[in-house]
């Protein structure tokens, strides 16, 4: 495709009506890093590596794209900015879907739950900042029942889904989540399409 570098009159995204972007929104918030110019993917997780490579291989030249095993990037000022926007504007998601999708993809970077489906439910945060917006959002999707705690320690913050509200958040993201899919082998709903 090769898109030009420096080009300010490129959209990539579609965070507000594309469930297939958003959840690459909250994957990225999740382990996503940013350096000058570079936008990209840090992850042990070679399926969610991969679901940044078919991002950019629609987008990019395959020539533009770094790769290895746990990281991806590519260099694009104006992708990075419209990533940095929607993570800085996160409170103009509202639509029910694309909201799901945001929190599958929150959870497939950084949450984790017990083998039960149901207790130890929970996303982490660097920031207080972060976990705060999310936690307004995610009442939106009818979860109430969250808790933020503050591990100094490992100076994270994690946002905790009540054991009452945790099934009904799994089944919200699970049309989304390729965690989910792995642990409840549901089918997933096709990404490709908003």
């Amino acid at each position: 495709m090769g898109n030009t570098v420096g080009s300010t009159n490129i959209n990539f995204c579609n965070f507000y009506s594309s469930c297939k972007d958003t959840y690459l929104l909250g994957l990225w918030c999740a382990d996503g890093y940013w350096w000058s110019s570079s936008v990209g993917l840090s992850n042990t997780d070679e399926i969610l590596i991969n679901q940044f490579r078919e991002f950019f291989i629609q987008k990019f030249d395959s020539k533009r794209i770094k790769y290895n095993r746990h990281h991806i990037f590519v260099n694009s000022r104006p992708l990075l900015r419209e990533f940095v926007s929607a993570k800085s504007n996160l409170g103009n998601l509202k639509d029910e879907n694309i909201l799901q999708a945001y929190f599958a993809g929150r959870f497939d970077g950084d949450g984790s739950i017990s083998k039960d489906l149901r207790s130890d439910c929970r996303i982490v945060y660097s920031n207080r900042k972060e976990i705060e917006v999310d936690q307004k959002l995610i009442s939106l999707i009818g979860i109430n029942k969250t808790k933020i705690y503050y591990y100094q320690s490992a100076k994270t913050f994690c946002l905790y889904i009540s054991r009452f509200e945790a099934e009904k958040f799994i089944n919200k993201i699970s049309l989304y989540s390729i965690k989910m899919q792995k642990l409840m082998f549901v089918p997933r709903r096709d990404l490709a399409s908003p």
